[in-house]
């Protein structure tokens, strides 16, 4: 071997695409219950290796924070835009409706909903990020009602927490039956009536 001769690389070559990986978890866990997926899943539908992506996500619980973080980027992110877009009361409520009952994404359910639900089965990075989660949408449920008070469209007598923790809950429950197979000209109606609860003076 002359000096011109091209060296050979040191360690393996790094050939994971992280992106690649994080989707297909993230429509892994999204399609079914995020505990019942293994690693093994995840890699056989990657294409990769168990010890890469070990070295790419240190450990399961760190794939599913990191598929967990992705699809708030991607799909919770749309719901904050919705609570902080400042249309009002009666238009951010049917924005919301839309989105829990006509989204064709939301058929499959909710992955945030589906992990929280079964947030005792995560690894603890994974749960901590749930709960994050789960307190900062809390958060912008009560900053949007608080809003609506500000604006004199939603009632000073009521409890923002309560109406935060009520509208949060509405919203799940609707998307946690469209994966159950509900119609979702049914599930429209009845989130319609419940959150009508809101917009009564």
């Amino acid at each position: 071997m002359n000096d011109d001769d091209p060296k050979p690389a040191r360690g393996r070559p790094r050939t994971m695409n992280a992106d690649k990986v994080l989707d297909v978890a993230m429509t892994a866990y999204w399609q079914s219950d995020p505990a019942d997926v293994s690693v093994n899943a995840i890699c056989q539908l990657a294409g990769i290796s168990k010890p890469s992506l070990y070295r790419e996500f240190g450990s399961e619980d760190g794939l599913s924070r990191a598929a967990l973080d992705r699809y708030a980027e991607q799909v919770l992110s749309e719901m904050f835009v919705l609570l902080h877009s400042g249309t009002g009361l009666r238009e951010t409520l049917a924005a919301l409706i839309d989105f829990a009952s006509d989204d064709p994404r939301m058929e499959t359910g909710c992955l945030f909903y589906k992990m929280r639900a079964g947030k005792h089965r995560l690894g603890p990075e994974t749960r901590a990020r749930v709960e994050e989660i789960d307190a900062a949408a809390q958060g912008a449920y009560a900053a949007f009602l608080q809003a609506a008070r500000d604006a004199g469209e939603w009632p000073a007598g009521l409890s923002v927490e309560a109406g935060a923790n009520y509208l949060g809950e509405q919203i799940a429950l609707a998307i946690t039956q469209r994966a159950s197979g509900e119609d979702p000209a049914r599930i429209r109606e009845m989130l319609t009536l419940a959150l009508s609860a809101l917009t009564r003076s």
